[in-house]
């Protein structure tokens, strides 16, 4: 049975008239009446008296039509909750590496619940490849990353991967003498080089920059949390790298210093990551989209 139908029923209630009914509906009372004929059937009873021109409705028309009457408005106010942005309901899980957890991705989440305060929204800091065998596996429905991973493992794992925002590495030291002169790489190699955690999507990003001589660095120490490398930076003399963002504060209010690299471009991307067979997910789809609208905060 068609919602159609039910309103043409229900308006031929109120009017009593197929004639008028179809104009209302700008269709024919042929058709009119082949509706009320069929809905006579389908419910093996009387719906109308003939009387003239009139159809009157029987006992059974009007009673079901108070049932219909509500089962009609509940329809069209589901449908304006569905199209309601500020009544979104459901539910998203995701994951995000440690860099962008801690100084891209609240930022957003808070205002996106701002937003839509009746989603439930769930977010976890993994580092890249734990963030993808949650999303290979289904537990969450979208990863960012900090990682460039290939065209060949997204299309192995049925990934879909878009390039979200663009970064950029910068190596700092405390020493202000050492913001003055432009450096090779290898020039800093007798420094105590500070990084972050084998797996972290940093210092995947900052090994792959320097190329060859990743191979064989000097690491002199490695942190599982930014903050903390940040805070030895600040009292040690030591060094390490930090996305741009991370040290905006100290770079202003200068109690870090950049460190100028040649012939190296430290900038790199963010990608958002969902699987390609995802169920449809109305507050996802409208959480990625507040993501890409919101990402140059």
């Amino acid at each position: 049975m068609k919602i159609k139908d039910m309103e043409i029923f229900l308006d031929l209630l109120n009017t009593q008239s197929p004639t008028l009914t179809a104009s209302n509906f700008s269709t024919s009372q042929p058709n009119v009446s082949i509706i009320v004929k069929n809905l006579e059937e389908t419910l093996s009873t009387t719906l109308f008296e003939r009387l003239g021109k009139k159809l009157l409705p029987t006992s059974k028309a009007l009673l079901i039509g108070k049932i219909w009457l509500k089962l009609i408005e509940d329809y069209y106010k589901s449908l304006e909750i569905v199209n309601d942005d500020t009544t979104l309901l459901g539910e998203i899980n995701i994951a995000s590496t440690q860099s962008i957890s801690e100084y891209f991705i609240n930022e957003i989440l808070f205002k996106f619940k701002d937003s839509f305060p009746k989603v439930n929204l769930h977010h976890q800091t993994q580092n890249t490849q734990k963030s993808l065998h949650l999303l290979k596996n289904g537990l969450i429905e979208m990863a960012i990353i900090e990682t460039t991973i290939t065209q060949s493992y997204i299309d192995h794992e049925s990934f879909v991967k878009k390039e979200w925002y663009e970064d950029e590495l910068i190596i700092v030291s405390a020493d202000k003498k050492l913001s003055n002169k432009e450096f090779y790489i290898d020039e800093l190699l007798n420094k105590k080089w500070i990084f972050r955690e084998k797996g972290s999507g940093l210092r995947d990003a900052f090994l792959k920059k320097i190329g060859h001589i990743s191979k064989n660095f000097p690491i002199f120490l490695e942190l599982d949390r930014t903050n903390a490398i940040k805070e030895l930076i600040l009292k040690e003399d030591a060094i390490s790298f930090f996305s741009k963002k991370a040290i905006e504060r100290e770079l202003q209010n200068n109690i870090l210093y950049p460190i100028k690299i040649k012939n190296i471009d430290l900038k790199r991307k963010f990608y958002v990551v969902k699987r390609k067979d995802y169920h449809f997910n109305r507050a996802l789809d409208k959480f990625e989209n507040f993501l890409f609208e919101y990402k140059n905060l």
